[in-house]
């Protein structure tokens, strides 16, 4: 081969590798701009995921309420809280409760 043959032949090679790496960078940036857009629309579902999350808590807290608990209790089982109808009349606590018992020494 030649001078002039190998100087042809280096730039054959080299507008190819030009041409490959023009090819590379497009598809890069074309990887890039749209792992860009996945990233974005997970940062949007994220962020209706956790608005949705503190509705969600905050419906609960709302039914965890005492008022909210002490209402229904009242309305579907007629019990009121720290009613009569609770506490023992003082006749009965003997009766319920035993006698305190002293403790034999040996």
């Amino acid at each position: 081969m030649d001078k002039a043959q190998l100087k042809r032949a280096l730039h054959i090679a080299a507008a190819i590798l030009v041409v490959v790496l023009a090819i590379g960078l497009y598809k890069a940036k074309t990887d890039a701009a749209r792992t860009e857009t996945h990233v974005r629309q997970l940062q949007t579902q994220i962020g209706e995921t956790e608005a949705e999350l503190r509705g969600l808590r905050a419906a609960i807290a709302a039914q965890e309420s005492p008022g909210r608990i002490e209402a229904m209790s009242e309305e579907q089982l007629d019990l009121a809280v720290g009613g009569q109808s609770s506490a023992l009349p003082e006749s009965a606590i003997g009766e319920t409760l035993p006698s305190p018992r002293r403790a034999q020494r040996p």
